[in-house]
């Protein structure tokens, strides 16, 4: 448990990275949950999770995952009575990283649903950082039934590692989104963000 806490306050001071691998994003999501698992208890909370090895490469934002998935414990699990399910989906199809976070808890009402990016910080947060980085190429849906629980969906481009020679100083990977070329050098993993027009 310690381990697991440690990992996270070393993401966390790292989250000035713009762009990480899914792997590394999910992760950080399995330590998160391992420790909402100890306090739940195992036999309250069941995490599944069906991910496409093509997948785990892709670059996603930084902290992406964290808040959705702290919503449906917060919100969709913690006022359900009996076992809690959050499943963690990812594909790839034509081009665009799809991701599905689902749970079984107690959905949102319909008079709710207009103002949950609103009221839900979380939720809000993520999609102003997706429209601040994709500008209007991605989609995040929601829908849920009170009851039965809510799935979350996003899409994005499937922005994968491209390696080119950049003499002795490592490797490099570009990634475009519309208008912006960000380059990461594995050296020291920074990112140089310019506008190209």
């Amino acid at each position: 448990m310690v381990l697991k806490l440690s990992n996270i306050l070393r993401r966390l001071l790292r989250k000035h990275e713009t762009f990480v691998p899914l792997s590394e994003e999910l992760q950080f999501i399995d330590d998160y949950l391992d420790i909402e698992v100890a306090r739940f208890g195992r036999d309250n909370l069941e995490i599944v999770k069906q991910l496409g090895e093509e997948t785990l490469e892709a670059f996603v934002p930084s902290m992406l995952l964290q808040p959705i998935v702290e919503n449906c414990l917060k919100h969709g699990l913690a006022p359900k009575l009996g076992g809690g399910k959050i499943q963690l989906r990812t594909t790839t199809r034509d081009g665009r990283l799809h991701i599905e976070i689902e749970d079984n808890g107690v959905g949102i009402s319909e008079e709710k649903m207009p103002h949950v990016y609103v009221e839900g910080i979380g939720l809000s947060n993520v999609r102003e950082r997706l429209h601040v980085l994709y500008g209007a190429d991605f989609n995040l849906e929601i829908q849920s039934r009170p009851g039965e629980g809510t799935v979350i969906r996003i899409d994005v481009p499937a922005l994968v590692p491209a390696m080119q020679a950049v003499g002795e100083s490592g490797r490099s990977w570009k990634i475009e989104i519309g208008k912006l070329k960000r380059e990461l050098v594995s050296d020291d993993f920074h990112f140089d963000c310019s506008s190209r027009r």
